[in-house]
């Protein structure tokens, strides 16, 4: 089994617009609720993809309804722990003419160690070695940056296979704990590693981080992604597509080398799947999971170079 842990999840609201005009009463040409938060986002990739996939993580009671109903329609089995307050809001905004995104993201409710405790102990009880957990996304207040290593410790003594994606001192405190695989954007490589732009920068400053043992896949938008191991560097250039929504799209790479460590597949392969899956999610609406048959499509336009 893959799970997906989501410590804050969001309900997603796309406002697509001709343009944004600071300041003034704007008019949406059209607008989408989604349910989302990284480890969600994961979730609803992976289930697309023909895989059983848990939900876990944290909640807010006063609007749970609308998350669980939204996961019942994906098919998406889930196990959250209900906290006081709401889940947030982020306000994703779009503007055609100019093919610009902005992002609004609130905070959302707030959650303290024993939450935590409970939640690794929920976790504990249902997974097993054979399961991948990934843990991914912003922490909510009450939690201390060392929270995914308590998480990858704790987890780490059941033999179970994690992913983290997280930025910042929540990042860099996880890869203290070892996860086996972690896929910073280049942003967020930036904030725990002294980084250039350049493929040799970037090999260069993860070398710590892989000698580690830990995979390194690191997004870089239009200049395509690359992945490290002790063993191996693999590099693929983007495809060009008709971009809609960039949300999501780091987290279907996510999905796909969850798929990829479930089912034990060559590096190279979940890489593979990774550019096809995140390629297929930049041209859907918002935060909306693309079909398999729209990730296989670009599958075959995928090249990879080793270097």
């Amino acid at each position: 089994m893959i799970y997906t842990v989501t410590l804050n999840p969001a309900i997603d609201k796309t406002i697509v617009l001709e343009s944004l005009n600071l300041g003034h009463v704007n008019r949406s040409l059209f607008s989408r609720d989604d349910i989302g938060g990284k480890g969600i986002n994961v979730a609803k990739v992976i289930k697309k993809l023909g895989h059983n996939v848990v939900a876990m993580g944290f909640i807010g009671r006063e609007n749970s309804n609308y998350v669980y109903k939204k996961l019942y329609e994906y098919g998406i089995c889930c196990d959250f722990i209900e906290v006081d307050g709401e889940t947030r809001t982020n306000i994703k905004i779009v503007e055609e003419r100019e093919g610009r995104f902005t992002d609004i993201n609130q905070l959302g409710f707030e959650t303290d160690n024993f939450d935590l405790e409970n939640l690794i102990k929920r976790i504990k009880s249902r997974v097993n070695s054979n399961d991948v957990v990934v843990l991914s996304g912003s922490l909510p207040k009450g939690l201390n940056v060392d929270t995914y290593k308590i998480m990858i410790e704790k987890l780490k003594e059941i033999g179970v296979k994690i992913i983290l994606d997280a930025e910042g001192e929540a990042l860099r405190k996880g890869i203290e704990a070892g996860p086996l695989l972690i896929k910073p954007n280049l942003n967020e490589l930036k904030t725990i590693v002294n980084c250039g732009e350049s493929l040799e920068d970037i090999k260069k400053a993860v070398s710590v981080i892989v000698d580690k043992g830990i995979t390194t896949v690191v997004s870089m938008g239009e200049k395509g992604a690359i992945l490290f191991n002790k063993d191996e560097c693999f590099y693929s250039k983007p495809i060009k597509v008709d971009v809609k929504s960039t949300v999501g799209a780091g987290d279907s790479m996510v999905a796909a080398f969850a798929i990829g460590i479930h089912d034990n597949l060559p590096f190279e392969e979940s890489f593979r799947l990774s550019i096809a899956a995140s390629t297929a999610k930049v041209t859907k609406e918002g935060s909306q999971a693309p079909d398999r048959n729209e990730i296989l499509k670009y599958l075959e336009l995928v090249e990879i170079q080793r270097r």
